[in-house]
């Protein structure tokens, strides 16, 4: 049986929960992001409104610049400073996915995006989000499934581990609730 099960990376890892959100703060949790800056922390907000994630001291990638660093590549602050983003290790990417199956199978086609939480095709509403995978050079504007970031392929195993760096800001003032990741793949 397929088992996803994703995580808020920090000093120990925070399982997100089906009813959960991966929230995007400013200065920290429920705090706003000023319009047009990106998130300065991340937490996992539980269904009743606490920060789940409080003990956990959690991972943040920050979004500084699309092509500014060496050789054009994007670069982001993780908590000690401004950094290429292909220099970001594991253990610092702030969102960890880890799918699983009882029986050893490989991962194709695997993609993710941010969606209005309705139409996959359509990006969410008044928010700018970008993500990279682990390795990569450059984050991916990945605004609906027709922008979606592909993943690195996974040869055959019981357990798949992708790590990615995630950074959103607001385009507007106010609440963003057309606002959800979706994760894709197939498996054999």
């Amino acid at each position: 049986m397929a088992v996803y099960t994703w995580y808020l990376q920090g000093s120990t890892p925070t399982e997100i929960q089906a009813t959960d959100i991966l929230q995007f703060a400013g200065a920290s949790f429920d705090s706003a992001i000023t319009v047009g800056e990106y998130n300065d922390t991340t937490h996992v907000e539980s269904s009743v409104g606490a920060n789940d994630s409080s003990a956990n001291t959690p991972n943040n990638n920050k979004f500084v610049s699309q092509s500014g660093g060496t050789g054009g590549d994007s670069q982001a602050d993780w908590g000690d400073g401004t950094e290429d983003i292909d220099a970001i290790t594991d253990a610092e990417c702030a969102l960890k996915i880890n799918f699983a199956h009882g029986s050893a199978v490989a991962v194709s086609g695997h993609i993710i995006y941010a969606y209005d939480g309705s139409t996959p095709a359509t990006g969410p509403v008044d928010v700018t989000f970008v993500i990279a995978e682990q390795g990569d050079a450059n984050f991916t504007a990945a605004d609906g499934s027709g922008a979606a970031l592909g993943v690195t392929d996974s040869g055959s195993s019981t357990s798949h581990d992708f790590f990615f760096i995630v950074s959103a800001s607001p385009d507007s003032v106010g609440e963003k609730t057309s606002f959800v990741l979706r994760d894709e793949l197939t498996y054999s």
